[in-house]
């Protein structure tokens, strides 16, 4: 009978702890090529960012519009703010398309949209999160193709953008019901920096961030099920036991 009895309390234990092992947790920062996602603490599957491509435009876009999404996968290199940037968030780092978009460079990228991308893997569903951006001139940051943040006005453009995301403040932003998929790296952040400088050629580009996203899962309906009938083999010995 004390077995039976056992049998069913552990029966009910394992269905809460598999229904508490569908919360997912997900840690995000930008990082250059060459370096790991778990040698600064993020998620283990995030990969390095990807420099996608670019869209030359012939003048500044002093008001941006989402270009066409690129898909390349070229390096990226970790840039230091050189005291024009505010300082990396956390373990993120400053990245850009090449050693040269750092601060003080002689030859900065021209004018256009710099696209970089970087996967992460998620247990799916439902999602709440907080962003926290860096970027010069300003950035745009889609989820899977769909716009989480939209560019920051440029305003003077006398620095990088005057309102967030710019690269002097960091710009905080709460994220409800984000919807991820399920998967090894089913995920894609997309960054595009706006590069509108006074004259091009001649302006630091890059981009940072760190992010968290957590699940709100509902349990799985086997995890109920398995609980349901762990209580009710409980109530079956019980009744059993008062019989005798």
């Amino acid at each position: 009978m004390k077995t039976f009895s056992k049998l069913a309390v552990l029966s009910a234990l394992l269905a809460t702890a598999s229904s508490l092992a569908l919360a997912d947790t997900i840690s995000l920062g930008s990082f250059a090529t060459g370096t790991t996602a778990a040698s600064l603490g993020f998620s283990t599957t995030q990969t390095a960012m990807n420099f996608a491509g670019y869209t030359a435009t012939s003048s500044a876009p002093m008001s941006p519009t989402t270009p066409t999404i690129l898909h390349g996968t070229a390096a990226t290199y970790a840039l230091s703010p050189n005291g024009t940037w505010l300082a990396p968030i956390g373990n993120s780092t400053w990245i850009g398309s090449s050693p040269s978009s750092a601060p003080g460079s002689a030859t900065s990228p021209g004018y256009g949209y710099y696209q970089f991308n970087t996967l992460f893997s998620a247990v799916g569903g439902t999602y709440t999160g907080t962003l926290n951006l860096l970027g010069d001139d300003t950035l745009e940051v889609l989820l899977n193709g769909t716009v989480l943040v939209p560019f920051g006005g440029l305003g003077s453009d006398s620095h990088c953008a005057d309102l967030g995301p710019n690269c002097s403040v960091v710009d905080s932003v709460t994220l409800n019901n984000l919807n991820l998929l399920p998967g090894l790296d089913a995920n894609q952040l997309t960054f595009i920096v706006d590069q509108a400088g006074l004259t091009p050629n001649a302006n630091p580009s890059g981009m940072d961030f760190s992010g968290t996203f957590a699940s709100s899962i509902a349990p799985e309906p086997s995890s109920l099920i398995l609980l349901g009938t762990g209580l009710l083999s409980a109530g079956t010995m019980f009744r059993r036991r008062r019989a005798l």
